[in-house]
């Protein structure tokens, strides 16, 4: 197909599986989903790239003097899109999982 870089969409596959290796790894019932894709954003950014995923990271985005992630071009913007859309399938999925252990009379109250 034209337009469609399939490295660059390798390459985002294997940068969503490694955030959400991290994520299960390091999540916190007091930290947004989103807020632990930052802090892991922030530390592959602010390390030297060793790993292809850490090297095409540094080539699509970049972290600001204010802590924010910004995309450098549209493949970057591309990635970062895809890697917020991850955040939120990770918080239905939480979601989901508490809804099916709740039960009405949990929110009954005595």
């Amino acid at each position: 197909m034209q337009g469609y870089n399939y490295g660059a969409i390798k390459g985002n596959h294997m940068i969503l599986e490694e955030f959400v290796s991290y994520y299960h790894k390091n999540k916190n019932k007091k930290k947004q989903v989103k807020e632990v894709l930052l802090n892991w954003l922030k530390i592959e950014l602010s390390a030297f790239p060793q790993k292809n995923y850490q090297k095409v990271l540094h080539n699509e985005l970049i972290l600001q003097d204010d802590d924010s992630v910004v995309p450098k071009n549209k493949q970057g913007e591309n990635l970062l899109n895809s890697l917020i859309r991850i955040t939120t399938i990770l918080e239905e999925k939480e979601f989901e999982s508490w809804t099916n252990n709740v039960k009405p009379k949990d929110f009954l109250h005595a």
